[in-house]
């Protein structure tokens, strides 16, 4: 938050909070630009970017097109529209009108710079196995 550029703007949130556990209030920042380091960066903490487009191109391109791909959210009112951005969003998963709940039974985690994407289920316990056919 320190080294946000001039042009961003804190919409709310953005205070340092005096307790453990927490880095700052849920905080919403506007203004941003794609090249930003906010924008490239995961974030820890309860930190959004809001960024307008015109269409979905321009809103998915950009998306897809940072380093990291932990996750998505999209909301949307439109279920065509929650199918395309799913197909295109890079991440390791992606939420449809909701956030941060996972299922045990179904892989979760980053892709690319964000880590593993399988951990936590029996795909990640499979890539620590050997199958091994042998036939007599």
């Amino acid at each position: 938050m320190e080294r946000l550029p001039g042009h961003a703007e804190v919409v709310t949130g953005g205070v340092v909070l005096d307790r453990p556990g927490y880095f700052h209030q849920a905080t919403v920042v506007a203004g941003v630009r794609q090249e930003g380091e906010i924008v490239r960066s995961e974030v820890s903490g309860p930190v959004v970017t809001v960024q307008p487009f015109a269409d979905e191109s321009e809103a998915f391109q950009p998306a897809g097109g940072v380093p990291q791909g932990l996750a998505a959210s999209v909301w949307t009112r439109d279920h065509d529209r929650a199918m395309r951005a799913s197909r295109v969003l890079r991440a390791g998963i992606v939420w449809v009108n909701t956030h941060g709940t996972t299922v045990s039974e179904m892989p979760h985690g980053g892709v690319r710079h964000s880590g593993y994407g399988s951990g936590f289920s029996l795909t990640g316990l499979l890539d620590y196995t050997l199958v091994k056919h042998v036939m007599l």
